[in-house]
């Protein structure tokens, strides 16, 4: 691995350990109508675009896992779930797709309300909550809508640092 691989891996890496501490601090993430950001997602999902399937896997699973911590759910759903999503865009992106702005918004608005209400129908509706479409309308709708706005900043910071750490 070069110079500028470590680098790159590293300013990831710090991004990825700001937004948890964002994400899993209340004072710092503002609940907007009843809904906090998943900042993982996006931020995962937008590293993806720019690496290869193995890297993608890889930061998927540590943002997966770090948002699992984050919301104190069921261990391994986020996990799963983002490393799957990562995997996917890393192929669809280096082989059939072309890396811009706007198909990195056209990938978080179908991913980002699949993993989110995915989430909600296992671990709310098939438990028997009472009450679920009142809860999903009051929690989950702008908890997608918040996580989708940060996909366009997450696309612009990992491309920053992907151009920035290109070997020549």
């Amino acid at each position: 691995m070069n110079r500028f691989h470590f680098v790159k891996y590293a300013a990831f890496s710090l991004e990825i350990l700001i937004c948890y501490i964002i994400q899993s601090n209340s004072t710092l993430s503002l609940e907007v109508f009843g809904g906090r950001p998943i900042l993982m997602i996006p931020v995962a999902m937008t590293i993806a675009i720019f690496e290869g399937e193995i890297p993608a896997i890889i930061f998927g699973l540590i943002c997966g896992l770090l948002a699992d911590l984050g919301y104190n759910g069921p261990m391994g759903f986020y996990a799963i779930s983002i490393m799957i999503l990562c995997y996917i865009i890393s192929i669809l992106m280096e082989n059939y797709i072309k890396t811009n702005l706007l198909t990195a918004v056209l990938a978080g608005a179908v991913s980002i309300p699949l993993i989110i209400i995915l989430q909600f129908v296992l671990f709310y509706v098939l438990m028997g909550y009472s009450d679920v479409f009142e809860y999903f309308i009051k929690h989950y709708i702008s908890r997608i809508i918040y996580t989708f706005v940060f996909v366009p900043v997450f696309y612009g910071i990992n491309r920053f640092i992907a151009i920035k750490t290109i070997s020549n």
